[in-house]
């Protein structure tokens, strides 16, 4: 590939986040739309949601948590202006990695651009194909998703600004901003608000997602309205494998920010802002799992923004491969990679430069019930018996089967460990089939027909399974 005639890093580009703002970046709690914000907010911008008694409790939460002392002089200050304010557009740069546990800990799964114009009050967010490849100063020609984790090899801690420098010259707007979420810090705010209530357009199963372990899991999802916990929301925006029209890095584009949007509408919903107990426990879950380099004045007046902006102004362009797309598919040092279509980044810019006249609303999801919250997906719950005669080997299943989304409420042994293959107990009388079959697939088990005598009064259990040595074979 020829050296395309794009300066990535001019002279006023590369400056480093404390050039830019005077502080270094932050540490502590932002979802990844912003709109996390409003919980400081909430008992700042006058209690408006709150009784006298619930703000005093809330005020009283606050100060337990490590940080929010510091920050109480900031709550009758002014709101500090953000960059772009002037120009009707402020840019923020999200990116999701995974984090300490995970394989590549700092590649980001998620790239992207969310654009907002206080002037209409609309929100445009802008997908980055974590293929596309760019040259990245020291390093060469890379992956985009792999910005981060060079920039962390420089510099510990500064990998989210040194994204954030090298799409600011790739796509030739000003990106003052960036939050930075990991895989933890993604599923505990979501499941400190109670989940979220995502639309999935079609039925689609991926049988190779990643476990924690470097393992692979089946994980599949139905048509229709789905309430979904934090491990659940981010297995929906991860996949990558997925059957039905779901396999490619688009496809998970386009889930991601739906999982995005609906965490917007769960945070600022009057339920979650009149419990003073979900607004702190969000709070204290993210403070280890998420930087930034806004700071606090920014944040509140963003809180106030995030107010304004209803669900169908946040529109959505995801950059593909499609005929009308500025890339196509190229192969770099034998790996699929993205790259632009003559060697010309214009079309790139231009999209990033109209993005509010080129995104568009998802329009694919019907109204949700008119319940306030869809009723919980309830996990199967599952006991194990360990039937191999190896010591421990109940509880790697269980690791397994919980990473599954598999609740376990018992293990231990089996009546022998005579078992030569894994067997799975259905004590539902098949009203559970889907769980069924994921079952049999993560454990590579069959059914067992006529169920034991010692396990007919068993209560509270969906499944009993079995292991038997063929696990201990690793099939």
């Amino acid at each position: 590939m020829k050296l395309v005639k794009v300066n990535l890093l001019s002279a006023d580009k590369h400056v480093t986040t404390e050039d830019r703002t005077g502080h270094a970046p932050v540490k502590f709690f932002l979802s990844p739309l912003l709109t996390f914000a409003i919980f400081l907010a909430s008992f700042a911008i006058g209690r408006m949601t709150l009784s006298q008694e619930s703000a005093l409790a809330f005020a009283e939460q606050l100060d337990n948590i490590p940080i929010i002392g510091q920050m109480r002089h900031l709550m009758s200050s002014p709101d500090r202006k953000l960059a772009g304010e002037q120009d009707d557009r402020i840019n923020i740069l999200l990116l999701g990695m995974g984090g300490e546990g995970h394989e590549g800990p700092f590649l980001t799964d998620t790239i992207m651009v969310a654009s907002i114009k206080p002037g209409t009050n609309k929100v445009a967010l802008l997908s980055i194909p974590r293929d596309l490849i760019v040259p990245l100063p020291k390093f060469g020609w890379r992956k985009v998703n792999s910005a981060n984790a060079f920039g962390e090899l420089q510099n510990s801690g500064r990998g989210a600004d040194f994204t954030r420098t090298i799409l600011e010259g790739l796509l030739g707007i000003d990106i003052p901003y960036y939050v930075r979420v990991d895989f933890e810090g993604f599923k505990s705010v979501i499941d400190s608000v109670g989940g979220v209530d995502i639309y999935v357009e079609r039925n689609f199963t991926d049988y190779t997602y990643p476990t924690r372990n470097y393992g692979i899991q089946m994980v599949s999802f139905k048509k229709g309205w789905q309430h979904m916990s934090g491990e659940e929301s981010l297995k929906f925006a991860r996949s990558r494998h997925g059957s039905n029209g779901e396999g490619s890095d688009f496809a998970r584009a386009q889930r991601q920010q739906k999982v995005i949007s609906a965490l917007k509408d769960k945070l600022l919903s009057a339920k979650t802002f009149k419990n003073p107990s979900t607004i702190a426990n969000t709070m204290a879950a993210l403070q280890s799992n998420i930087s930034t380099n806004l700071q606090l004045g920014e944040i509140l007046r963003l809180a106030r923004m995030a107010q304004k902006v209803e669900h169908l102004d946040i529109t959505h362009k995801i950059i593909d491969n499609g005929p009308d797309s500025p890339l196509t598919d190229s192969n770099f040092g034998g790996a699929y990679v993205l790259v632009p279509k003559n060697d010309d980044w214009t079309g790139l810019r231009q999209i990033a430069a109209n993005l509010f006249d080129l995104a568009k609303p998802d329009d694919s999801a019907p109204t949700p019930p008119p319940s306030a919250d869809l009723a919980p997906l309830q996990k199967a719950r599952v006991e194990i018996q360990n039937g191999t005669g190896k010591s421990g080997q109940a509880r790697v299943t269980a690791t397994t089967l919980q990473n599954a989304g598999f609740q376990i409420v018992k293990i231990g042994n089996a009546d022998s460990f005579g078992y030569p293959e894994s067997v799975i107990y259905d004590l539902t009388k098949g009203k559970k089939s889907a769980e069924l079959d994921k079952l049999k697939a993560a454990l590579n088990a069959k059914e067992g027909k006529r169920m034991p005598t010692a396990l007919a009064d068993t209560a509270g259990v969906d499944f009993v399974v079995i292991i038997g040595k063929n696990a201990l074979n690793g099939g």
